[in-house]
């Protein structure tokens, strides 16, 4: 069987693609936008990652990005961090 914490290829590439738009978004002062994606991803991490470290990170990520808004700039460095949290293999 898999590692319990890896994040499976099809979760993981939606997790990316909302993130990147989240980012793109916020950077581009569309908060609405920035904000719905980063929705989307909290729920996509809760609903499709086990619990523990790496879906606190990416719900907690999701948030403080969100939080962020209307900072484009800020919001996408945390949206970008949290991308980074998704790929990381630790």
């Amino acid at each position: 069987m898999s590692d319990p914490d890896e994040v499976p290829h099809d979760v993981r590439a939606s997790l990316e693609q909302l993130l990147a738009a989240a980012a793109s978004a916020a950077a581009d002062g569309d908060d609405e936008t920035a904000r719905a994606a980063l929705d989307t991803a909290e729920t996509v991490a809760t609903n499709k990652l086990p619990a523990g470290e790496r879906r606190d990170r990416i719900r907690w990520g999701c948030a403080a990005a969100a939080d962020a808004l209307p900072n484009g700039d800020l919001a996408a460095a945390y949206a970008t961090a949290t991308a980074d949290a998704v790929a990381d293999d630790e």
